[in-house]
This record gives structure tokens, C-alpha cells and sequence, in this order.
């Protein structure tokens, strides 16, 4: 009788999950506000400013849209960054010293994003 045929390699087990620290920095927060400019500000030069001015720390990697959408001269935008991030202490509170340019800001949603 003829040699059994050898049995198929195993094949190489699939690499372990990463650990659930890594997983969390992945995790990023949507928020969308809404910034009043103060009399006389240029939203869009206004939001400019905003988004090369407020870079929060390199580990939150805060990400601005790329446009704003201007509305009754009302920048309304949305940026993600990471979840763990205190955003309100990383984004809004610089806008809220920008008060000679700043007449108002709310955030209009935030959501976490997974």
C-alpha cells in the first residue's frame, strides 16, 4: 500500500490582540461647535487662526477639519481627538481666551467615535 500523504503544516497561529492600552488611544471623541466671531472678525481668517493656534498635546492628535462651514457669520466645525483627552481643557478653553476675536462658542454635539 502507498505512504499515507503527510498532514498539512499547521498553519502559524494569528498574533495575540493588542493590549487594551493601545486600543485606547485609538479611540478617538467627535465634537462639532459653533464659534460666534466677535464684530468686525473674519470667520474664516478666524478659523485659521483656530486651527494653527489650538495643536493640544501630540498624544491626543487633535484633528481640525480642513473648512468651516459659515453660516449668519457663525463658524460651525468639528475636530476629533482622542478620547481620553479633557477636550473642553484642550480645545474650548483656548478659544474662550481668544476673547477680542471670540464673541461666543458652544459645542453643538460630541460623540465618541469607535
Amino acid at each position: 500500500p502507498a505512504p499515507a500523504p503527510a498532514p498539512a503544516p499547521t498553519p502559524s497561529p494569528a498574533p495575540a490582540p493588542a493590549p487594551a492600552l493601545e486600543e485606547l488611544q485609538e479611540e478617538r471623541r467627535m465634537v462639532a461647535i459653533m464659534v460666534k466671531p466677535a464684530a468686525g472678525v473674519d470667520p474664516e481668517g478666524l478659523y485659521k487662526k483656530i486651527t494653527e493656534t489650538i495643536k493640544s498635546q501630540p498624544q491626543y492628535k487633535l484633528k481640525w477639519d480642513d473648512k468651516c462651514k459659515v453660516d449668519d457669520g457663525k463658524i460651525y466645525a468639528s475636530f476629533t481627538i482622542a478620547l481620553e483627552a479633557d477636550f473642553d481643557e484642550e480645545v474650548m478653553e483656548y478659544i474662550e481666551y481668544m476673547e477680542d476675536e471670540v464673541a461666543d462658542q458652544q459645542i453643538t454635539y460630541q460623540a465618541a467615535m469607535e
